[in-house]
């Protein structure tokens, strides 16, 4: 298994356009194949810092999403919402 975790530090006033652009790919991202996992927590300590818990069956899994329409349109419009760059770690686990 395939695990993600993205940090994404958002500008306070593009929050809700952030939210409205996310909320379609945690849907999608949910029903593709080799999902296991796709879940957006926003942090009580910092205001406007989310993190997207992703878990995947295997890379092409992974591949497979990033070409999806709903990841390719948060990824266009990241430059305009983030107040800092994304911080993507990604960990292999062995079941």
């Amino acid at each position: 298994m395939e695990i993600i975790n993205a940090v994404f530090y958002i500008k306070e006033d593009q929050r809700a356009a952030f939210m409205a652009a996310v909320e379609p790919l945690l849907v999608s991202a949910r029903a593709e194949a080799g999902c296991h996992g796709y879940h957006l927590y926003e942090s009580t300590e910092e205001p406007n810092r989310f993190v997207m818990v992703e878990k995947w069956a295997d890379q092409a899994a992974i591949d497979a999403h990033n070409q999806t329409a709903e990841l390719q349109h948060l990824f266009k419009k990241m430059p305009e919402f983030a107040a800092k760059p994304t911080e993507i770690t990604v960990t292999h686990h062995c079941l």
